[in-house]
């Protein structure tokens, strides 16, 4: 079944911790590996407060099988933040995880805020320069989450970690 650009692979009622590991299916028999960075959010903008900021690596695999380096890859996406509904709906699978880095923690990130028309950090706070990644700030659903993978994937020609 699909639904928002992503195969459903399978539901879970576990609430995501910081450092899983999980994939998602774009594609069938193609699964992209994302990562938990941060949960339980506290921000200036009660939607955000609570939920967990999440990162879409470039890694892909035929295979559900935890990457080794995957704190190294690309981001296929910029980061989201997002409720649990990507894994109680069955879109997104835990399948372990990996303590996060503190590289991870300084990727260079932000969000527009749409009212305030600025970036601003996870907390809410303006910064001052322009982003590597950026996307709205709010809480992400996973169909938003489904199209911008499909979109990124449609740019990339080929998935260079295939396993097949």
């Amino acid at each position: 079944m699909t639904s928002n650009n992503l195969l459903i692979i399978k539901k879970s009622s576990k609430k995501p911790k910081e450092g899983d590991v999980f994939v998602l299916q774009p594609v069938k028999n193609l699964f992209y590996f994302g990562k938990v960075i941060q949960t339980n959010l506290k921000s200036v903008d009660s939607f955000v407060n609570g939920m967990s900021l999440i990162y879409v690596y470039k890694h892909c695999s035929v295979d559900k099988i935890l990457p080794n380096g995957l704190e190294n890859e690309e981001l296929l996406i910029a980061p989201m933040i997002v409720n649990n509904q990507p894994w109680s709906k069955g879109f997104f699978e835990t399948i372990g995880n990996i303590k996060v880095t503190e590289s991870e923690r300084k990727i260079d990130f932000a969000f527009w805020d749409v009212l305030q028309k600025k970036f601003v950090d996870i907390d809410g706070q303006e910064i001052l320069h322009t982003p590597k990644y950026s996307s709205t700030y709010g809480l992400g659903s996973f169909g938003i989450i489904g199209k911008e993978v499909q979109k990124a994937i449609k740019m990339l020609e080929t998935c260079s970690n295939d396993e097949a």
